[in-house]
């Protein structure tokens, strides 16, 4: 466990072994007690609170998570709200944690327009393709065990990645990471849990 570090995590128990991300900026009060956290609002809620962004990121914290997806209405709005959002990341020098669903080209030609490279894409179950061209802009790709289930998850296990469990924090968090981070050294060969959280470590 001396490497463990989840690299997409949510709002349970307080930490220092996790990058916490939240789905709304309400959640401001909370996810700045935690030593890693960022602010964010997911395209389910599509709210627009900029004050709030730019306070989080003042108070040392990142943005995010913020995105696409498809699954939701209002694509127009939520462009909007994911350049505004980006905006702040790209003005204060924060990472963005990007949430995308059936939308990586459109992410992709987002961050490519607006110069954006310090990135993690989280939860990434696109192509080795895709991955690759978001690699090429400065990001990073986050993968969960749900990207077992997608056609590309060999191909990606080849790339840089960091491995995350897009739970709260806590006992079950850390179990659920714990086994994730064997399987994938397993498979690949290579000691992933370490791997993972240097890669995590250098660009917070």
């Amino acid at each position: 466990m001396k490497y463990m570090f989840d690299a997409h995590a949510h709002i349970g128990e307080h930490t220092e072994n996790a990058f916490v991300c939240t789905e709304s900026t309400q959640f401001l009060e909370s996810a700045r007690t935690f030593r890693h956290w960022a602010l964010g609002t997911i395209p389910e809620g599509c709210e627009s609170d900029i004050e709030k962004l730019y306070e989080a990121a003042k108070a040392g914290g990142h943005i995010g998570e913020i995105g696409l997806d498809k699954r939701y209405p209002d694509e127009e709005k939520q462009i909007r709200i994911f350049k505004d959002a980006l905006s702040v990341a790209k003005e204060c020098d924060r990472i963005a944690v990007i949430h995308a669903v059936r939308c990586y080209g459109t992410v992709h030609q987002i961050l490519r327009d607006m110069g954006i490279d310090r990135f993690i894409i989280h939860g990434f179950t696109g192509s080795g393709e895709m991955a690759k061209c978001f690699i090429g802009l400065g990001g990073i790709i986050s993968i969960s065990p749900r990207a077992e289930r997608a056609k590309s998850f060999p191909s990606l296990l080849s790339l840089p990645f960091v491995t995350e469990t897009d739970m709260k924090t806590g006992d079950d968090e850390m179990a659920v990471l714990s086994a994730w981070n064997r399987k994938l050294s397993m498979i690949t060969g290579r000691d992933i849990e370490k791997e993972s959280e240097r890669r995590i470590r250098d660009i917070l």
